[in-house]
């Protein structure tokens, strides 16, 4: 016999109080060590739930983040297509931040190019390739990720439910998409010592790949993208984990760079 909405719903809700709690401790995701497993549409509905409790005591949600969209991030996790998390006002910070590394679980980042919506998304704007007309800024950000999962197998459940392992991001100034010239190319630095690079091409169609996915899954699910969201639109270097207090920063022509300084 199958669980009532009701019942379903209500263990939703409860998941959701204790992924929060769980976050805000510092220690993600415990419901996983217990042996809870979700599949992808129930996981999104815990993310959703999660979101409106994190809205309901003040947080605001300013846009999106793509993520698992390189063959190099899926082999990492252990998944086969794209996911989404959500991105909070709180969790924002400004290139030259200085964050310890106390605040997270497993700190990792990876260094990608995020865009800033000038109007809603449509079809009419992947017809061509190169930088979708929505979009109004290019910026180079390093995201910040709480690297943790419980479960025996990576499941993209829980990864879903962790908000796509997003803990913040910090962001460059960026640059107009209209202004922009030249081959783009994005380098992650640890004090200076390159830890990896990519360049042409990929960048934009990822950004181009990643914002028409969105556009189309958080259409399905009755929500809408819109003007001044930014959207992380997902890495093409591996996931990096910071072990140590050091100085992370990304160049990213022609769209400028970011740095972050971790302490101990």
């Amino acid at each position: 016999m199958k669980p009532s909405e009701t019942s379903v719903t209500s263990q939703i809700q409860q998941w959701a109080s204790r992924q929060l709690a769980d976050y805000d401790a510092c220690q993600p995701g415990t419901m996983f060590a217990d042996g809870v497993v979700l599949d992808v549409a129930r996981a999104y509905e815990l993310q959703s739930t999660v979101a409106r409790l994190r809205c309901g005591r003040g947080e605001q949600m300013i846009g999106y983040k793509v993520g698992c969209t390189s063959p190099k991030i899926r082999a990492q996790l252990g998944i086969d297509h794209c996911v989404t998390g959500r991105l909070y006002d709180s969790e924002q910070h400004t290139s030259g931040a200085v964050l310890s590394r106390k605040r997270y679980a497993n700190l990792s980042i990876e260094g990608e190019l995020a865009v800033e919506l000038s109007r809603e998304p449509t079809e009419q704007d992947f017809l061509k390739p190169g930088l979708p007309a929505c979009v109004t800024r290019v910026i180079p950000v390093i995201e910040l990720h709480n690297y943790v999962m419980h479960g025996e197998q990576p499941s993209a459940g829980e990864l879903i439910a962790h908000n796509a392992l997003h803990a913040g991001f910090i962001a460059g100034r960026g640059d107009s998409s209209q202004d922009a010239g030249g081959e783009p190319s994005l380098a992650i630095f640890a004090d200076d010592r390159l830890l990896d690079e990519c360049a042409g091409l990929p960048l934009i169609q990822t950004i181009h790949s990643s914002l028409k996915w969105l556009m189309e899954t958080v259409r399905d699910r009755g929500d809408q993208l819109g003007a001044g969201q930014i959207i992380l639109t997902g890495s093409i270097p591996n996931l990096i984990p910071i072990h140590n207090a050091c100085r992370i920063s990304v160049d990213a022509p022609p769209f400028g760079g970011v740095e972050v300084n971790f302490t101990a």
